[in-house]
């Protein structure tokens, strides 16, 4: 199939009416489908991005099974957020495969969300670092071995999700990652540990659309969470609690406690642990110099916090990151974009490849990179590689 996902979000405007269709839905409209090719695996999680990339999907002909992934396991003593063990979602996931008329299956991944996400999580915190554990469990559990393994089961020839990326299929065999047209929802940061493999597999019909446009969607299809208002916490937690203190719980781990210092090495305060804590935080530091003081360096071996009240302490000039997963970078050096954070303006820089590592030289200093978050390297919208970043240089 030649860049469906592409084309599929406006052949279903079309095909329910959509008012602002006509985007060259004549030619994107026509979709040859033979064997296999007919049957899809739907990754639906409950909200409506999922929900109305399954019936893009089912509208243009296709045989959809939708599968939820059910990770979380909660004490139910105490009082949840909303997404903590996702029971409304997993409700909601099965009432719109019901609407939607097709099959729907719960797959456990508890073992693995706790071992490989969670674990990971705890272990960044108390390195130091900051975790990132949605790239992971994109990497292990939305995309991984446990849908690769129900799709060869079923048939099924890719899984269909409701991120917000375009994937170009116009090179054989290989599948390109862009940024999403929704500047505000591209995800494809997120995104940026799949491996060409699970790309191959992979159908995003929503790159194209916005939000408002998707659940006006929902709405003209009639599904029960057109409306459902979107969750900004994090997927395992406790009201009143950071993502950090609930791990802490979850493992009965001791947090790290030490002392906060300041530019000339005085002690300036206490800590409760440096999982609570990571680079660039000003709020909630519970000392006061006078000034607001900012976190510039954490380390895990003393338990020391280092802070200042100079804000350009956190510029860099450049910085490392390792494990990269390199997707479409064949340079020894690009001029190209990154991102060190989630909705982060791209920011014009020098890539240098070093193996499975890169070295990072910013065209101008940037502010508050992070050890444990996510280097995300773009070139003309087009995701070319990502890796933990390590260490950074004023």
């Amino acid at each position: 199939m030649k860049s469906v996902d592409r084309c599929c979000g406006f052949a279903i405007l079309a095909a329910i009416g959509y008012a602002d269709a006509g985007k060259n839905v004549e030619q994107r409209a026509v979709i040859k489908m033979t064997g296999n090719e007919k049957t899809l695996i739907a990754a639906m999680s409950g909200g409506v991005d999922s929900s109305v990339a399954a019936a893009l999907y089912l509208k243009l002909g296709f045989q959809v099974i939708g599968v939820t992934l059910k990770m979380k396991t909660c004490d139910n003593s105490r009082e949840k957020t909303k997404s903590c063990c996702g029971l409304d979602d997993n409700i909601q996931a099965r009432q719109v495969c019901e609407k939607l008329g097709i099959t729907h299956r719960f797959i456990s991944v508890r073992e693995d969300f706790a071992d490989k996400i969670l674990k990971y999580a705890l272990d960044e915190y108390q390195a130091g670092r900051t975790p990132n554990p949605c790239v992971l469990c994109n990497h292990y559990l939305k995309f991984g071995p446990v849908l690769e393994r129900f799709a060869e089961e079923t048939g099924a020839s890719g899984i269909i999700t409701g991120h917000y990326a375009v994937i170009n299929r116009d090179i054989p065999e290989k599948a390109r990652l862009f940024k999403g047209a929704d500047s505000e929802k591209d995800q494809t940061y997120f995104l940026s540990a799949l491996t060409q493999k699970q790309l191959n597999l992979c159908h995003m019909p929503l790159g194209e659309l916005s939000k408002p446009e998707v659940r006006e969607i929902a709405a003209k299809l009639g599904l029960p969470n057109a409306k459902k208002q979107e969750s900004q916490d994090a997927c395992f937690g406790y009201k009143g609690e950071t993502f950090a203190l609930t791990l802490c719980r979850h493992f009965n781990a001791q947090p790290h406690k030490g002392v906060f210092v300041d530019e000339s090495g005085k002690i300036v305060g206490k800590h409760e642990g440096i999982e609570f804590f990571t680079i660039g935080q000003r709020k909630k530091l519970g000392i006061a110099l006078g000034k607001p003081a900012y976190v510039t360096d954490i380390d895990a071996k003393t338990g020391r916090i280092s802070v200042s009240t100079d804000p350009d302490r956190l510029l860099c000039d450049s910085f490392s990151a390792n494990t990269m997963n390199w997707l479409d970078f064949e340079h020894d050096s690009l001029e190209c974009e990154i991102q060190t954070r989630y909705r982060q303006a791209l920011q014009p820089a020098t890539v240098f490849r070093q193996g499975d590592k890169a070295l990072v030289k910013l065209h101008k200093p940037l502010g508050a990179v992070t050890p444990g978050q996510r280097l995300a390297i773009y070139k003309d919208s087009q995701l070319l590689g990502g890796g933990w970043i390590e260490k950074s240089t004023s």
